[in-house]
C-alpha cells in the first residue's frame, strides 16, 4: 500500500467516523442539533474536495473560490435553517 492510498484511506476512515457523530447529533432533535449536522456537512465537503478533488494541489485562486463556496453554502443553510425558527 502505498502512502497516498494510506492517506486517502485515512480520510475515508474520518468521512465514516464524521457520519456517524452527524447521525448520532441528529437523534437530539434539537435546532443546535440541526446547525450541527449543517457543520458537519461543510466538514466532509470539504474534506471531499481538499482530498479527492485535489483542489490542495490546485491553484490559489481556486483555493480560494473553493473556500468562500463552502462558507457561503454553510452561511445560506444557517440562515435558512434560523430564518424558518423565526
Amino acid at each position: 500500500m502505498t502512502w497516498f492510498s494510506k492517506r486517502l484511506s485515512l480520510f475515508w476512515l474520518l468521512l465514516v467516523g464524521i457520519s456517524v457523530l452527524s447521525f448520532e447529533s441528529s437523534l437530539a432533535g434539537s435546532n443546535a442539533a440541526g446547525a450541527i449536522v449543517i457543520g458537519i456537512g461543510l466538514l466532509k465537503g470539504w474534506v471531499v474536495g481538499w482530498e479527492y478533488m485535489d483542489i490542495r494541489r490546485a491553484a490559489m485562486s481556486l483555493k480560494i473560490l473553493f473556500n468562500i463556496w463552502i462558507v457561503a453554502v454553510g452561511a445560506a443553510l444557517l440562515f435558512v435553517l434560523y430564518r424558518t425558527l423565526l
